[in-house]
């Protein structure tokens, strides 16, 4: 059974320096490496369209769908294969039906890939896009409710926002939109493995996620849940082989036949090793605990933020009642890029900038520990003395 301490075993770049950049892409255990490198040798042993090779592609992504059903408490018909957040946001922008007027309520806490879908509809086809400001790294779900015209057809919220760390009200939101008929889109990015996420119980029409920052799996790899009810409000806008039910007895080429399920916005193969790989970081942290995960990250982004307040010229801008694992600060006076790759070369800290609040951001996972958290705060210690 994986625990914390096994997990970080498995872990080569947690080894020799201090990561804390999950929230951008997580280290890959190498239990999930070589699960994806033995399905690559198995494909270049038997030839790609062999039986055996086939068959062992079909059994790889029926267990990652499976799986990452299983990270936001769905069925699996629920669930389309992805490559990324991105675009799992891109099948739900493009798939709805957009009309000169309609409003897409967004705010100033999401990821581009969370604002430029919407500010494209309205250079194209006149969509108004009204973006919320937040108040000191939050945005109460009233405010987000309130914003709520007879025209907005879409609220793009993230679960926890990439650029505060802050948890923000999904379920609130996702409760008063339905009572208005408006559609909500959550983007996961930072919550699918970060913190226990049950999207039917959210009340979400969608939640886009990937696999490779919390859930620790290879990039090019996520998923698209797709609430029943939601089925048909969107167009599939790239249709495939993949989309399609396949009838060996109708060969009538004009009867094209939509999958009854989620699987309708996948378009065609799937780079089978990533999600293989995938689904070997999942069964890791399932055996943690969600709740574990969250609890653990929780404590060390605490542990941290006890420990920069104290550093002069030091402000933590993650909210402390919506807080998660990740941790948002800026340094007075001091490039945040500078601080980045200083971190790195000096200190072997691997952070991020948040440029739009002029911030850093650690990621803080199960597989992280205090001396981690010791390290950090030193490192930022001896920048803030030399700047």
């Amino acid at each position: 059974m994986a625990t914390i301490e096994s997990l970080r075993a498995e872990l080569p770049a947690a080894q020799d320096r201090v990561y804390l950049n999950t929230g951008t892409s997580g280290p890959m255990p190498e239990r999930s490496v070589r699960a994806a490198v033995e399905l690559l040798e198995l494909i270049a042993r038997e030839g790609y369209a062999s039986p055996p090779a086939l068959s062992a592609y079909s059994q790889a992504l029926k267990e990652a769908r499976e799986a990452l059903a299983s990270v936001v408490s769905c069925e699996p018909r629920s669930i389309a294969l992805t490559h990324s957040t991105s675009e799992g946001i891109g099948i739900v922008a493009s798939g709805l039906e957009w009309q000169a007027g309609d409003e897409v309520i967004i705010s100033d806490l999401e990821h581009i890939s969370g604002i430029a879908p919407w500010k494209r509809l309205a250079q194209a086809k006149g969509v108004v896009v009204r973006t919320l400001q937040s108040e000191g790294g939050r945005l109460p779900a009233e405010r987000i409710v309130a914003a709520i015209t007879p025209k907005t057809k879409l609220i793009c919220i993230s679960h926890v926002s990439y650029a505060t760390g802050a948890i923000l009200p999904v379920q609130e939101v996702c409760r008063a939109a339905r009572a208005k008929g408006v559609l909500v889109l959550v983007d996961g990015a930072q919550a699918a493995g970060h913190l226990p996420v049950d999207a039917p119980a959210l009340g979400c029409d969608f939640y886009a996620f990937p696999g490779q920052k919390w859930l620790l799996g290879p990039e090019g790899t996520g998923a698209l849940y797709v609430a029943p009810h939601a089925l048909e409000k969107i167009e599939p806008s790239r249709i495939g082989w993949a989309s399609l039910v396949h009838d060996p007895a109708q060969a009538d080429d004009d009867d094209v036949r939509l999958l009854p399920d989620a699987r309708r916005f996948e378009t065609g193969t799937i780079h089978a090793p990533a999600f293989r790989g995938l689904v070997q970081s999942i069964r890791m942290l399932e055996a943690i605990g969600w709740e574990a995960i969250f609890q653990r990250a929780l404590y060390l982004a605490n542990l941290a933020r006890e420990e920069l307040s104290r550093i002069p010229g030091v402000r933590v801008l993650t909210p402390q009642a919506e807080a998660s694992g990740l941790l948002t600060f800026a340094v007075d006076g001091v490039d945040p890029e500078r601080v980045v790759k200083d971190a790195w070369s000096k200190h072997r800290v691997v952070i991020r900038s948040i440029p739009s609040f002029a911030a850093l951001r650690a990621s803080f996972h199960a597989f992280n520990d205090p001396s981690d958290v010791e390290t950090l705060a030193a490192a930022v210690a001896a920048l803030v003395r030399d700047a």
